[in-house]
């Protein structure tokens, strides 16, 4: 069993992600992939490990058991076998979570972007 560091900001208002996992409405994380960043590389999430996820707007921390980890070449490919409500409650639809994805690319700039482009991503449910 392995311990991963997962920090996050908000999408809106300070917490709003936090407080999805902790109210159970998020049960699914995903993550860019990067194959050359050895601790970072989330392919390698097992079933049982521990996601402690920390807020980059307060501070406030908390962990979760991984159940499983899937691995996507692209967020299309992800949207067709995942819940989004499960990702992003409130998203709406499948076409909504793929523009937040957009939104995320500007966001989180070039390296985030180049990794959903030539890498994918991973969707980690977890209780």
């Amino acid at each position: 069993m392995k311990t991963w560091n997962l920090k996050f900001s908000s999408l809106g208002q300070p917490d709003d992600v936090f407080d999805l996992i902790v109210s159970g409405k998020k049960t699914v994380e995903t993550r860019s992939r990067n194959p050359n960043d050895g601790e970072g590389d989330y392919t390698n999430i097992k079933p049982g490990d521990i996601l402690h996820f920390k807020s980059l707007d307060t501070g406030k921390e908390l962990e979760k058991t991984v159940v499983s980890n899937h691995i996507y070449s692209s967020p299309n490919e992800m949207v067709v076998n995942e819940n989004v409500e499960k990702i992003l409650p409130g998203i709406g639809s499948k076409e909504n979570y793929l523009k937040r994805i957009d939104k995320l690319k500007v966001k989180f700039g070039e390296k985030y972007k180049f990794e959903l482009d030539h890498y994918g991503m991973v969707a980690i449910e977890f209780k």
